[in-house]
């Protein structure tokens, strides 16, 4: 069995498949700039630039997955240029040494934001445009030049909805998710209409561990683009519901009362996103689920009631 090596190993989702990947016997490289990473994997400390050698990395069989780079749009738009080493340069780089080395598979981890779907439509890995915001720009440029390459490596892009939940540890009572769970639940007692929000998809990070470790074990999976979500969308008063356990209903004009002193700034990069609220952001995973007979086992709304 070939070693897997995770860039990003102390990341969020790249330190969740660490850990799964540990905990079902395999070897793991962990690599990120931090100096310690997750329980049980090698880790080397290694930063991440346009003159890093990633050579000597590898070996034959390899499964490398790169859940690296700059997540945040924020950071993105203050610093495109790092933006695109790390989201784009860096991985071509880490494929082509990976590929030199007689790695199986290489896996990157993209996101929903590499396409703008078209408004309330449900997108697939075709659907909409390329973005044009530095984030899901970089994103969407590093998936076509990593498709586009040539060689024995597999090599397959997944695109994650909104990742919510946690892996292998149960929540602490004064954690993220509770004090959203609590604000929730008062919303939806004393307020039975909320400004409408768009509908969102969602995937539990267990759910996306087990797509990456599908897609770089599937020797069927070459140079495809895969959409990881659940096939439930939520919407603000959607989910106040299901916290609260009232009907909660949602009102457009009261959304567009509110957002109305904001529209005339739209070009500011804070005011549009703010403003993408209204937006629907809505994707399916049937690319994923015919390759991989995959299925999202969690919910979004469960795990706001504290089931997951």
């Amino acid at each position: 069995m070939g070693r897997w090596v995770v860039f990003g190993g102390t990341g969020y989702i790249g330190a969740s498949l660490c850990l799964q990947l540990v905990a079902r016997g395999s070897e793991v490289i962990s690599i990120s700039s931090s100096d310690n990473g997750p329980d049980g994997c090698e880790h080397l400390a290694l930063d991440l630039t346009k003159d890093t050698d990633f050579e000597q990395l590898f070996r034959p069989g390899d499964r490398v997955v790169y859940a690296a780079g700059l997540a945040s749009r924020k950071a993105c738009e203050r610093n495109p240029d790092q933006a695109k080493i790390l989201n784009c340069e860096c991985p071509l780089a880490v494929l082509r040494a990976a590929e030199s080395a007689g790695a199986e598979s290489f896996t990157y981890l993209s996101s929903v934001k590499a396409m703008i779907p078209p408004p309330d439509h449900l997108a697939c890995e075709n659907t909409g445009q390329p973005a044009t915001d530095s984030y899901g720009h970089s994103k969407w440029l590093a998936e076509q030049r990593l498709l586009s390459t040539r060689g024995s490596c597999r090599v397959n892009v997944i695109r994650p909805a909104a990742v919510y939940g946690e892996l292998g540890a149960p929540r602490q009572s004064g954690s993220a998710a509770t004090k959203l769970r609590s604000v929730l639940r008062l919303l939806g007692r004393i307020c039975p209409l909320l400004p409408a929000s768009g509908r969102r998809s969602t995937v539990h990070i267990k759910d996306l561990v087990s797509a990456i470790e599908g897609v770089a074990c599937e020797s069927g999976c070459d140079r495809q683009t895969f959409i990881a979500a659940e096939p439930c969308f939520y919407d603000l008063a959607g989910i106040a519901s299901v916290v609260s356990g009232r009907r909660v209903r949602s009102n457009r004009h009261l959304t567009s009362w509110l957002l109305s002193p904001l529209r005339p700034l739209a070009r500011l990069a804070s005011v549009r996103r703010f403003l993408e609220v209204e937006r629907c952001e809505l994707y399916s995973a049937a690319r994923l689920r015919a390759a991989l007979n995959w299925r999202a086992r969690s919910r979004y709304g469960d795990y706001l009631r504290g089931e997951v």
